[in-house]
């Protein structure tokens, strides 16, 4: 393989694909970033004014933070793949009072309230016996704490519709009322059964034991005044019944209900995104602001005045459904990074109907917050909360391969050692 990739005709290869990408992608991109720039430029993107390095807040107030990881193959027994979830919850406080700024609570009150951190979850099925739906149904049952799944679907229709629909008697005459015998059992939210791969099921699985602790913190004494969640407030759709097409879209919609309801901000950042022309914006920011400016930019959607953006216009899931993504820099060293907010939220507390000076003010004070939680030189630009959950919940090779090792113990103790237990590929040294 080697000797092919070092020769002129690989080279040739990779031109004509750049150069295609050039002459229909990037050319239609551009089209569309010029149709958008000045807005960018004039109305979307902002700096602030940062907390001074002494700051002394008149509220300190606590900061909780999710994330999880994991492996879709920590044991493959002949057709049968064994997942392993880790969650991990954080919980610090400001503590401008103290030298010991960001400092978590207590772990022992923190266990106390949540439960074991991390939180380990463990899921099976064959994937080729028809069982990938049931076996998935059952073990998001078993990790969501909300066991009524007709609580858990009405938050999703009570903000989608926009108040229309607050309770199961208000889907008569309404295009979901056929729909309304699928909307009570865990199993039946699960409508895209024939794309329920391994990486689909797992994914599944972890985002639902993240919004397993989210809802556990929010239930808790631990009061946060913000709730970070790793990744984006995206919801995948079913196009003919429009409604989530995995349980884990209303499990986020109940997250931002009761996030609501308790008066905590809840959000989600990637470090990862697919927000288009983020490298473009960045400039932008730089040219206007200087290269050490901390930055922000909303991504407005169709409701919003203007509309969207052309950018983005073509694709499905930017912006997400019921939610408001913004980009933003607090670090010249790292690539902008994405944040959600519920929308419904942001309607109530950011945005100013007719005001845009206002609603640019109350943007300006909620990224100071979260600039002022990203100082961490470990991490500086990130929220501290979420990479010390990273930090705790990570699956290093080095720990997948101990969890192997005790698999297999297990295994001999229990005299099952019969089965093929193999790694996929082991033997023919492949």
């Amino acid at each position: 393989m080697l000797d092919k990739i070092l020769t002129e005709n690989f080279r040739r290869t990779l031109k004509l694909v750049f150069t295609d990408i050039q002459n229909q992608q990037d050319r239609r991109d551009e089209q569309e970033f010029a149709k958008d720039e000045v807005r960018i430029k004039d109305r979307l993107l902002d700096t602030f004014i940062s907390y001074s390095p002494d700051v002394i807040l008149n509220n300190d107030f606590r900061i909780a933070a999710i994330d999880g990881s994991g492996s879709d193959s920590l044991m493959t027994l002949d057709d049968i793949r064994i997942h392993f979830i880790s969650t991990s919850t954080v919980v610090v406080d400001t503590n401008t009072r103290s030298e010991n700024l960001f400092s978590p609570i207590d772990r022992d009150r923190l266990e106390h309230e949540l439960g074991e951190q991390p939180h380990i979850d463990l899921h099976w099925h064959s994937g080729v016996r028809n069982d990938a739906r049931d076996k998935l149904a059952e073990t998001l049952a078993n990790i969501y704490p909300l066991k009524d799944v007709t609580s858990l679907t009405l938050p999703f229709f009570q903000d989608y519709t926009k108040g229309k629909i607050s309770s199961f008697s208000d889907f008569s005459e309404t295009e979901y009322e056929k729909h309304i015998p699928r909307l009570r059992e865990m199993e039946s939210l699960i409508s895209r059964e024939q794309l329920l791969t391994n990486p689909t099921v797992h994914e599944e699985i972890r985002k639902t034991s993240e919004y397993a602790a989210a809802r556990k913190v929010l239930m808790s004494d631990i009061n946060p005044k913000y709730l970070l969640l790793d990744g984006a407030m995206s919801v995948f759709m079913h196009f003919v019944r429009h409604f989530p097409s995995m349980p884990s879209g209303f499990m986020l919609r109940d997250l931002c209900a009761l996030a609501r309801q308790k008066e905590v901000v809840l959000c989600a950042v990637s470090k990862n995104h697919t927000i288009p022309f983020a490298h473009r914006i960045a400039n932008l920011a730089r040219d206007a602001f200087g290269g050490s400016a901390k930055w922000f930019c909303h991504l407005p959607s169709s409701e919003d005045p203007e509309g969207g953006l052309h950018i983005y216009d073509d694709r499905t899931y930017i912006p997400p459904i019921l939610a408001v993504p913004y980009l933003y820099s607090f670090s010249r060293d790292n690539r902008p990074s994405r944040i959600d907010f519920d929308r419904i939220w942001w309607l109530e507390n950011i945005f100013v109907p007719g005001d845009p000076e206002a609603t640019r003010t109350n943007e300006k004070a909620l990224f100071a917050e979260l600039e002022f939680m990203s100082r961490d030189a470990r991490w500086y630009g990130y929220p501290v909360p979420l990479a010390l959950a990273h930090e705790s919940c990570k699956l290093s090779y080095e720990d997948l391969r101990l969890a192997k090792e005790v698999c297999m113990d297990v295994r001999a103790e229990m005299n099952l050692e019969r089965r093929d237990a193999q790694p996929l590929r082991a033997d023919y040294d492949l």
